[in-house]
């Protein structure tokens, strides 16, 4: 995996994000787990972490509120929010 700094503005990069509860905040919000400068290796951790999700939902031990995001970081722009869930067609 090509992990690269996610501030880094003079290529496209893909960040993943994991929406959970923060025990320090007391809410649900958002973390930026990882970025790459390959979208195959964003889809490829975001999968791994929506399995490691369900997996704790099926015992009860994760919230209905948990998701898992992409973010695509074009160059020099702001970024985009794409959200990702396995519920939606991916053709």
């Amino acid at each position: 995996m090509a992990e690269i700094d996610p501030s880094d503005k003079t290529i496209v990069s893909y960040t993943v994000r994991h929406h959970k509860f923060d025990p320090e905040t007391n809410h649900f919000r958002w973390f930026d787990l990882n970025t790459f400068d390959s979208e195959a290796e964003m889809n490829k951790l975001m999968t791994q972490m929506f399995e490691e999700i369900e997996g704790r939902r099926l015992i009860g031990k994760a919230s209905a509120k948990e998701q898992v995001a992409g973010r695509i970081n074009e160059l020099g722009t702001r970024m985009e929010h794409q959200g990702w869930s396995p519920y939606q067609s991916q053709d």
